[in-house]
């Protein structure tokens, strides 16, 4: 387990007769077929995989999956608020990725690679960064391989690009421009949207990046990091422009915020 994402392996022969597709609230999960091969029943009917075929898969509904041969599954479970605004599978849905997505295979490539890495000398900070890096690569799957329409021009405009911000807040280039396009919708409804809320986009990302800035500066596990470190990692470009956007949102500097959470 990284943080909330956690990583299994299920191996016929090995493990009890379940194939890891077993009810769990709240979780999605992508899971890629390394060898053999599995058997979900759909509502559309019977769902057979092989070898290196893969699928996203929420766990919110019990699942009938029968493995194949010699069956070996990796998964990667993910929470689902994560995939929130990007047409995220239905309860007890199975939607499988088209073999031509370009991130499968590093997605599940990083996975087994973590999944074997000795978690002593993995800090709290590199646990987190595990945890971001496996939420990124399953997003980037599910919206590039899956090419799912969107939710359409959602009745709630202003929640799904808060929703994005959030998930990409630590990208420096991040901008409301890009928002709109991720959103299938123009720069001014984005902007309207907002607008109704009392503030902005720019605002909106800003405060996004500050909140994740506070976390960082707030929590022991991160005391390594130097304040330019956590305003880099954050979304700014250093420790200036956090301080700055720090004092537009009416807080305190970041050494002194990390002052009085260590004191």
């Amino acid at each position: 387990m990284f943080g909330s994402v956690r990583i299994r392996e299920f191996v016929r022969g090995r493990d009890d007769g379940r194939s890891r597709l077993d009810r769990v609230a709240g979780l999605i999960g992508l899971h890629s077929v390394r060898s053999g091969g599995i058997d979900i029943g759909s509502a559309s009917g019977t769902i057979r995989l092989h070898e290196n075929d893969a699928f996203l898969l929420s766990h919110d509904a019990p699942l009938l999956a029968s493995p194949r041969d010699e069956l070996r599954l990796l998964s990667i479970l993910i929470p689902a608020e994560a995939l929130t605004g990007y047409a995220a599978p239905a309860p007890g849905e199975v939607r499988t990725v088209a073999s031509t997505s370009a991130l499968l295979d590093p997605a599940v490539a990083f996975a087994e690679s973590a999944a074997t890495t000795d978690s002593e000398p993995v800090s709290g900070f590199g646990n987190y960064y595990f945890e971001r890096l496996l939420q990124e690569m399953v997003l980037g799957v599910a919206v590039e391989g899956t090419r799912a329409p969107r939710v359409g021009l959602s009745a709630d405009v202003y929640r799904d690009a808060v929703s994005t911000i959030v998930a990409q807040r630590s990208d420096p280039q991040l901008a409301p421009r890009g928002i709109a396009e991720q959103l299938s919708i123009s720069l001014r409804q984005l902007q309207r949207a907002f607008r109704a809320r009392g503030t902005t986009p720019e605002r909106a990302i800003r405060r996004a990046r500050v909140e994740h800035a506070l976390d960082l500066l707030t929590d022991r596990a991160y005391d390594g990091l130097s304040v330019a470190m956590i305003g880099e990692y954050s979304g700014f470009s250093g420790g200036s422009s956090l301080a700055r956007a720090m004092g537009q949102e009416g807080m305190s500097s970041p050494s002194e915020v990390r002052r009085a959470a260590r004191g």
